[in-house]
Parts: structure tokens; sequence; C-alpha cells
């Protein structure tokens, strides 16, 4: 069995308890320097801005919630909130701040594809209760992005909601959202009214939704960084384009209202609810003047770590880009949800979730050809020091940091033995596929459903079969393949 050793001591250089995650207190705008761009200085200018306009500071929530039991808080937001002011009643007022880890697994697959997409992130968020002030929410989503974080208005594009339908209700445009925006300045040609599957949010189920309630919904605004033109796509195109020129950062939810699901009837809240929320990650793009999450300053020591290790010179086009981001992202993922309490790996929920991550990183590391024992102490080791830096020094941090990467390790130890043994019995079905390849089997039909099985039912991941077929000089068409893998889902209902 393979057995992991690290030094969880950071460098005395980082123990520096002024870089804690949450200011302790207050700094006037004219008392600011200009901000810098790095993750800390954006959660602090986030946090600062709305404690000025009296906005309560709320610590950071758990990562696992009861409301959500098959994975992991997904957003910062009412759930969050409600967490907090029950752990802490002595809390007055209705106006709060925080900066909260959220964790989306339904992400996974686009993870390391687009220049965007992180599994794990961080988002600063305030929330409103009471009657819904889009006006003074909208100007202050606007002075935070343009004055505070110092963005570009230029650059700047807006989306609001159009008006729609859901389930049967007519829903009207939100004009009012769209004259503040233009009270502000903003010219109509960068505002964008788009419907209810862009603009329009709804609680959906695991999000603090049980099912014995309505769930809550309402329009919301969105704030979007022209990165600039795309060569393969039409210059004119608008934050509705997915072709990546757009980089939504900021958003603001006006939760008025709930549906009813049994009559389908939208009802309009006592106690509405406001919340602006920003991409930490995000904005660090944005002000670093770099054109992926994976480039910032925080992502690219870990990526240049796997670099080091890396012993594949020849892969397919893209697929070490790939890999390496998923490494990062992955094994980021799960020191944040093991020091939350994350479950070992397992078959459902929770459990399952962190035994994909694992088996996820450990499929790209066979991709690259990083030797695992040498490579998990020293990921871990770097990942200790940026916690470090953001948590500060504290009472208790050195052996809570100690725990965390003996589970961590424990976990990755545990699970890559079983995970080993599955990668080499497909590989053995994969290798007499490929022995086969010349013998007939050579339809695309045949290929796809061969690939699919060896996949689904052998437990070879799909990178590690593309990469075999390139080195056999076999064709792999991963747009086919999709296609196959949907009608072979079907087939399953």
């Amino acid at each position: 069995m393979v057995s992991y050793q690290i030094d969880v001591l950071a460098p005395k250089t980082l123990l520096n308890s002024s870089s804690s995650l949450t200011p302790s207190s207050p700094t006037s705008l004219s008392q600011r320097r200009e901000i810098d761009g790095s993750t800390q200085s954006i959660r602090d200018r986030f946090i600062h801005y709305y404690q000025d306009q009296g906005f309560q500071t709320l610590p950071r929530a758990p990562m696992l919630h009861p409301s959500i039991p098959m994975s992991f808080v997904m957003s910062a937001g009412l759930v969050q909130v409600e967490l907090s002011l029950s752990r802490f009643p002595d809390y007055q007022g209705q106006q709060f701040v925080l900066v909260q880890d959220c964790f989306r697994h339904f992400d996974l697959d686009s993870i390391g594809r687009d220049e965007s997409h992180l599994s794990l992130f961080e988002m600063p968020g305030a929330f409103v209760f009471g009657p819904n002030a889009k006006a003074a929410t909208i100007r202050r989503m606007w002075t935070l992005a343009t004055q505070e974080l110092g963005i570009n208005p230029e650059r700047l594009w807006v989306s609001y909601f159009a008006g729609g339908n859901l389930e049967g209700n007519a829903l009207p445009a939100d004009e009012e959202t769209y004259e503040a925006w233009r009270e502000l300045g903003l010219a109509p040609e960068r505002l964008v009214g788009l419907g209810v599957e862009d603009n329009y949010w709804q609680q959906s189920r695991g999000l603090g939704f049980t099912g014995d309630h309505p769930r809550k919904c309402g329009p919301n605004t969105e704030l979007f960084y022209d990165l600039g033109a795309r060569p393969d796509c039409d210059a004119t195109c608008g934050p509705q384009c997915r072709c990546g020129r757009f980089l939504e950062f900021s958003n603001s939810l006006f939760i008025d209202s709930e549906l009813e699901e049994d009559h389908h009837e939208i009802i309009p809240l006592d106690n509405p609810f406001t919340e602006t929320v920003i991409g930490t990650e995000r904005v660090a793009v944005i002000l670093q003047g770099v054109s992926s999450v994976f480039e910032t300053a925080d992502s690219r020591p870990l990526i240049g770590l796997i670099r080091q290790y890396r012993q594949a010179r020849q892969l397919p086009e893209g697929m070490a880009e790939e890999s390496e981001r998923i490494i990062a992202d992955h094994l980021k993922a799960l020191w944040v949800l093991v020091g939350d309490g994350a479950p070992p790996p397992g078959k459902n929920g929770r459990e399952r979730i962190v035994k994909l991550l694992i088996r996820r990183a450990i499929a790209r590391l066979m991709v690259l050809e990083i030797e695992e024992t040498a490579f998990f102490p020293v990921f871990l080791s770097s990942l200790v020091q940026q916690w470090q830096k953001r948590q500060g020094s504290r009472e208790g941090q050195t052996a809570l940091r100690e725990s965390r990467v003996e589970t961590l390790l424990r976990y990755i130890e545990a699970e890559s033995v079983r995970f080993h043994k599955t990668v080499e019995r497909g590989h053995d079905k994969l290798r007499q596929f490929i022995a086969n390849w010349g013998e007939g089997l050579d339809d695309e039909t045949s290929l796809e459903a061969n690939l699919i099985d060896i996949e689904k039912n052998w437990g070879l991941p799909r990178p590690l079969i593309e990469l075999s077929l390139w080195k056999a000089n076999i064709p792999f068409n991963r747009q086919k393949y999709q296609e196959a893998l949907q009608i072979w889902k079907s087939q399953l209902r």
C-alpha cells in the first residue's frame, strides 16, 4: 500500500495574522489604497465596502449543511445567512455581509475545458431582509465594481429580466431594474434583457427547499466584463452568448415571491430578500489582466508545481492543460471539503462526490505520468501555504492543518488502491479491443459502443481511454462519443 508523508508547517514568512479571511474593522474609501488584484484584497474590499454601508459581518458557513444532504454548499445565500443568525442570535438588523466557499458538483465536466469554471470557488455576498430597494442595491453593485474594485466601466455589460412565463404565470419585465441601470448612465446597447432561464432565479431542491413549502423566486440582474471579441464568434455577440467573451462576475437577486408547487401560483413574499454576490476568482481574472481562472496568482503556483512533476511529453492536443487544471481544481476542492468534515469516499451522496474528485485527479496524474506518492505531499504542502495566507496565524491552526492533511491523505491512499485495481481491469478490456481493431471492429458505431462499455461497465476513465486510442492511432471523436453516451443514458431510464 502506498504511503504519503508531508511537512505541514508553513514557512514563517506566511504566518501573518493580518491576512485573516474577514477584516476586523471597516476602512473609509479615502483611506484605502489602490486594490492590488489579489483574492485577499478583493474579499477585503468587498467586506469593507459593505461594512461602510452599515452591513454586519457574518462568519463563513460550513460546507456541509443539512438542507443539502447529497452535496455541499453551492452558493452564498439565504441558507448561510439563516444558519449564521441561528448560531449567533445576538446579531441585530437586516443587512449582513459574508465570504462563503462554494462547491458545485454539477460543474465538474466543465472544469478544464473553459476559462471560468471551478468546482470550488469563493463568493462574497451582501444580504438585505425587507422590501427590495432595487435602485439602492444596483447603485451599490455598480459602485463596488467600478470604484471599489476599479473595473473599467466601459467594459461592463448588464443583463436584466425582460419578462417571460414560469409554469403558466406571465411575468412582467423588470422595468425598475432597467431604469436603475439607465439612471447610472449605462448605455442601452450594453443593457441586455433576457428571459426566465437566464435572469429569473428559482430556489432549487437541495438549496434550503425541502418540499413542504413553496419555492422562493424572483428576478435577478448580472454584471459581465467584456474580455474582447473571440475570433470564432460574431463580433456583435452579447452576454447571452456562450463563446467566453463575456465573463459574469457579479449578480443581484431580488427574491420577492414564492412558487406554490401544487397550484403553480406565484405569491408575493411577506419578507422579501435581496442578495448581491461576486465571484472572487473571476474578479481576480479581470484585475490581474489574465484570461482564465487558472492563470491567476493563486492558481499559477499550483499549475507550475504540477508541471514540475509531469513526465509525459507527448499528449493529444489540449489534454495536458485540461489535466493540469483538473488536478489543481479537484485537490483544492478536496482540501476545503475535508477540512469542513467531508466523509471518506463511498457510493452515495457526499461520499460519492469525494470518491469522484479523488479518482478524477488520479486519472489525470496517470495521463501526465506523475508519480502519486511523490506528488501528493508536495502539492498539499503548497495548499497549506495558501490556506495559511488566507487564515493567518492563530492558536490551534498548526494542529488543525495536520489533522486535515492526515485525513485527506488517508482518503486518497485508500481510494487510490481501489481505483488502480479498477483501472487495470479496464485497461485489460481496452487492450483486447485495440488488439481486435483491425479485425472488422473499425466502424464508428462499434467504436463508440465498445468505449462506452469500457468506461461505464469496466470503470476505465475517459481520458485514459482517449490517451490509449491516441497512442494506438485509433481516431476518437468526442462529439460523436457524447451523442452515443446520451443514447446510452436514455436506454437506462
